[in-house]
Parts: C-alpha cells; sequence; structure tokens
C-alpha cells in the first residue's frame, strides 16, 4: 500500500467512526422515558386507589407477575393476562377468563419506574367511566 492509499484508508475509517458516534447520540427524547419489557419481569405488589374522590376506593396490596413471554398473573379476574409495553404505556390483555367489569383490555401510562417501585396511571375508558385507578407496585 502506498502512502496516499493508507491515508484515504485512516480517512475512511475516521469518517465511519464518527459517523457511529453521531448516530449514537443522535437518540430520540421520546425514548427516554421508555420502560423495558425486562426490567419488569417479578413479582410485585401493587396498591391501587380510585382518581376519582366520590369513590373513595383503595385495597390491600395485589399480586402481580411478570413472565419473560409476555405473560402474567394478577388478582381476582385479571388472573391470567397478556402484556405488552410500548415506551411507557402498558396494555393488559386479560386472557380465558371473563371480561372484568366488563372489559377484557386495560391500559395505563407508566408514570414512574425503578428497580423496586413503579407507578400506573389508567387511561379512562368506557367500562370505568370516572372511576379509573392509578396503582403503586412494589417489588416483592
Amino acid at each position: 500500500m502506498t502512502t496516499t492509499q493508507v491515508e484515504m484508508s485512516m480517512r475512511k475509517l475516521l469518517s465511519i467512526g464518527v459517523l457511529l458516534l453521531l448516530l449514537a447520540g443522535c437518540n430520540s427524547d421520546d425514548d427516554s422515558d421508555a420502560v423495558s419489557p425486562l426490567s419488569l419481569i417479578g413479582e410485585w405488589s401493587a396498591s391501587h386507589h380510585s382518581k376519582n374522590p366520590k369513590y373513595a376506593d383503595t385495597a390491600d396490596m395485589w399480586p402481580f407477575t411478570f413472565y419473560p413471554d409476555g405473560t402474567g398473573t394478577g388478582p381476582y379476574a385479571t388472573k391470567s393476562f397478556r402484556y405488552k409495553i410500548n415506551g411507557n404505556h402498558i396494555t393488559l390483555h386479560l386472557q380465558n377468563i371473563e371480561a372484568y367489569y366488563g372489559q377484557t383490555v386495560f391500559e395505563y401510562d407508566i408514570v414512574s419506574f425503578s428497580k423496586d417501585r413503579m407507578e400506573w396511571d389508567e387511561i379512562p375508558n368506557e367500562q370505568w367511566g370516572d372511576n379509573s385507578l392509578y396503582l403503586r407496585f412494589y417489588r416483592k
């Protein structure tokens, strides 16, 4: 290889390196709040309350378990569900059971998340009307 060819090869490598660094730095701000499905896996206890004070709805701790295959188990009528996370939005699809409060799909915004705690804010829907829930989870 001649000196000119070596210089051209070095410039190409340098250009590729700079391009890769720029691409790595161009991460969308929308992804900054995203929750990884893998970080959800495990056993959690959840408390809840109604967002509408007129219902004064609170509960004891509810058990939830999230599995790596996108399924989970929960309390009462939510015994078995599939879940999907998109950014900070989670959707639960109840499986093989009767509808819980007239619905089989529950949608929440994940408002905060850490390795030991998370909070979900239910997105209001026709079945719940003004009695949507706010859930607080604690890892067991």
